[in-house]
């Protein structure tokens, strides 16, 4: 199981701890985020990039300088977690939300493919549908890192919104997103498990 701990001192350096994210700071998030996908029983590969995944920005939030990321940070990056890691972490950052959707309509048929697009060119992203998955089930588990919805805030209540996408989401990625699903909404947005065979 990945040390989340271990990478304080690196996110630290990076400086998320100075980062207003919504109303805590990104930091708290990110580890929310990664806490969340350990329970979910993510790949370790998966279970970093999420403690990772705000590094950049998201189309969501702090996405200022989305842009024009500095290959001098992408380096600092993949030097704390690895090219594979960091390669996911900044698909997630440049990623269409649109394109999100329809690229899980896709994959839902037996032969569909991703077509995730690249928010700031319109590019395909290459990935296959393992990797598109992954980045599926790291987004999940942001949504839910978003919960409870913070009192007060301005922002979308993405999970409430967005709720039927996300539960089929969860029900596709399997029981234990199922689960982690059920725990972390509370039951407000209950999904029935499968039956156990």
């Amino acid at each position: 199981m990945l040390d989340a701990e271990r990478y304080r001192d690196d996110l630290l350096r990076l400086g998320l701890h100075k980062v207003a994210h919504q109303d805590e700071t990104l930091l708290d998030h990110m580890f929310r985020a990664c806490a969340i996908l350990q329970d979910m029983k993510a790949g370790e590969h998966v279970c970093l990039a999420g403690l990772f995944h705000g590094v950049y920005g998201t189309e969501g939030l702090h996405n200022d300088n989305v842009e024009s990321i500095p290959e001098a940070k992408r380096a600092e990056v993949r030097g704390f977690v690895g090219p594979r890691v960091e390669e996911m972490i900044h698909r997630f950052s440049v990623m269409n939300y649109a394109s999100l959707g329809k690229s899980f309509r896709n994959i839902m048929r037996p032969t569909g493919q991703p077509a995730l697009k690249d928010r700031r060119t319109g590019e395909d992203i290459p990935m296959d549908r393992e990797e598109f998955l992954d980045l599926l089930r790291m987004k999940l588990g942001d949504v839910l890192a978003h919960m409870p919805q913070q009192v007060g805030h301005s922002h979308l209540n993405l999970p409430a919104e967005y709720a039927g996408f996300w539960q089929i989401a969860a029900e596709y990625l399997g029981p234990d997103a199922v689960d982690t699903w059920n725990t972390h909404t509370k039951g407000q947005l209950w999904i029935e498990p499968e039956p156990s065979r």
